[in-house]
C-alpha cells in the first residue's frame, strides 16, 4: 500500500493544546474547551454533531456518506481539580483549581490534528471515520458511558484511542492485547456510634475507633487475602470524625477507591469490604452504611485483533522494536464502555524528556509533557486509519 501523504502543523498543535492548557475545566463543564473545538473543527471545514450523545460531546466524521467499515477515535477533554505550580510555563493554568494534569489537553489536540489529516485524505479513504470528543473521563457519571448509551457506537466498527505518558521516552508508542486498565469503584462507609465525654467512654461507642479498626482490617485483607499475582487496590483516601477535644467521635466518614484488574476480583472486594465493615460494627456496638455509588467502572480490555493491527501499523512507521510493550494499570480508563460494545484499542504515547524535565508522574501539580511527540500522535492515528480502511484483519466484516 502506498504511503499516505499528509502534512503536520506543529506550532498549530502545540497552540491549541496550550490554549487548552491554560484554561482547563472540569466534567461536563467544557464550555470554553467545546468552543475551541468547534472553531478548530470550523476551520478545517469537516461536518460534526454538538449534544447529539449528551451535553457537551461532539462528533466529527469524515466521508459520513460511506456505509462501510468505521473507525472510531476518541478523546477525552476534561481537567483534574488540582491547583498547578508549573509557575515558569507561560502556557500554565489560568483557572485556580483546575489543570490539565493528565494529558487530556494533549489528547484533543492530536485528535483535531487527526481530523486535519484525515479530512484532507478523505478522497483516498474508502472508510468512514468518527471523531469523538468526550467530556467527563474523570469523574462520573462517565462521558463514555453517556455517549454509548446515546448510542455512539451503534454504527462504528472499531475504536482507538491514545493515552500520553511520561513513563515512556517521548514519540514512543506502547501497547498489549488483554488488559490495559483497572475496573473502578468508589466507597462511602459511614460508622455511627455515641459521643460521650472522654472522661466517660465507656458510656459511649466511639466510632473513630471502629473506622480505625476497618482501616486496619483492610490492610490485613489486601496482605492475607489477595492471591499475590492478582492485583487489587483498596485505598482509604479521607477519613472524618470527631468536632471536639472533650468527646468522643459519633460518626467517622471514610472513602476511597478500589482497583482490580479482573472483574470477579472487584465483586470479591466489593462484598469483602462490607462484611469486614459489617463484623467491626457488630463487634464495636457501632450502626454503619456503606455505599458504592452504583456499578464498578469496567476493566479497560484491548483486542487481540486491534492489538496485532496497530503492532503492524507501528513497524510500518519505526521499523521492529518502535513499540514498546505496555503494563496494565491499576488506573481506571472509562474508554472500556466502548470497548463493551465493539473492538477497542487502547494505546500509549511516551511524553518523557528528562532533559527537558517532563518526567513527572500523572496527577500531579507539576506535570507537563514533549509537546514535540503531539505530532507523532497524529501520525499514529493517520496511519493507523490509513493501514486499515478496508477493516482490521481477523474482526467480522462490515454487515
Amino acid at each position: 500500500m502506498d504511503e499516505p501523504r499528509f502534512s503536520i502543523d506543529q506550532d498549530w498543535l502545540v497552540r491549541i493544546r496550550r490554549e487548552l492548557h491554560a484554561h482547563p475545566e472540569i466534567g461536563w463543564e467544557l464550555e470554553n474547551t467545546v468552543r475551541v473545538v468547534r472553531r478548530e473543527l470550523d476551520a478545517i471545514g469537516i461536518p460534526y454533531e454538538v449534544d447529539r450523545y449528551g451535553r457537551n460531546t461532539i462528533v466529527a466524521t469524515v466521508n459520513p456518506e460511506i456505509p462501510s467499515f468505521t473507525l472510531g477515535l476518541r478523546a477525552d477533554m476534561d481537567a483534574l481539580p488540582i491547583q498547578e505550580k508549573n509557575f515558569d510555563k507561560p502556557y500554565r493554568s489560568r483557572i485556580d483549581g483546575a489543570m490539565h494534569a493528565c494529558g487530556h489537553d494533549a489528547h484533543t489536540a492530536m485528535l483535531l490534528g487527526a481530523c486535519r489529516t484525515l479530512y484532507g485524505l478523505r478522497e483516498k479513504l474508502r472508510c468512514r471515520v468518527k471523531l469523538l470528543f468526550q467530556p467527563c473521563e474523570e469523574s462520573r457519571p462517565s462521558g463514555a458511558r453517556t455517549m454509548c448509551e446515546h448510542g455512539v457506537m451503534d454504527d462504528i466498527d472499531a475504536i482507538i484511542m491514545c493515552h500520553v505518558n511520561c513513563n515512556d521516552p517521548a514519540h514512543r508508542p506502547s501497547c498489549r492485547a488483554g488488559t490495559t486498565n483497572a475496573s473502578s469503584s468508589r466507597f462511602q462507609i459511614t460508622v455511627r456510634g455515641r459521643g460521650v465525654h472522654v472522661a466517660s467512654p465507656h458510656r459511649g461507642i466511639d466510632a473513630l475507633a471502629i473506622g480505625v479498626r476497618i482501616y486496619d482490617g483492610i490492610q490485613q485483607i489486601l496482605a492475607r487475602e489477595v492471591d499475590p499475582f492478582d492485583t487489587c487496590v483498596i485505598a482509604v483516601t479521607t477519613m472524618n470524625a470527631g468536632t471536639t477535644v472533650s468527646a468522643n467521635a459519633d460518626t467517622c466518614t471514610m472513602t476511597g477507591s478500589i482497583r482490580c484488574l479482573k472483574t470477579a476480583t472487584m465483586d470479591w472486594a466489593r462484598a469483602r469490604l462490607t462484611r469486614l465493615t459489617e463484623n467491626m460494627c457488630r463487634d464495636l456496638r457501632g450502626e454503619y452504611e456503606i455505599d458504592f455509588f452504583g456499578e464498578p467502572l469496567p476493566p479497560a480490555v484491548n483486542d487481540a485483533h486491534m492489538y496485532a493491527a496497530f503492532a503492524e501499523t507501528c513497524r510500518r512507521m519505526g521499523g521492529d522494536g518502535f513499540l514498546l510493550p505496555l503494563e496494565p494499570s491499576p488506573g481506571a480508563e472509562d474508554f472500556a464502555y466502548y470497548e463493551q460494545k465493539k473492538p477497542g484499542l487502547l494505546f500509549g504515547l511516551g511524553m518523557r524528556n528528562d532533559e527537558k524535565g517532563f518526567n513527572k508522574p500523572a496527577h500531579t501539580c507539576d506535570w507537563d509533557i514533549d509537546e514535540a511527540a503531539l505530532s507523532t500522535g497524529v501520525t499514529l492515528f493517520t496511519r493507523f486509519v490509513w493501514d486499515h480502511m478496508d477493516g482490521v484483519p481477523g474482526l467480522p466484516p462490515k454487515s
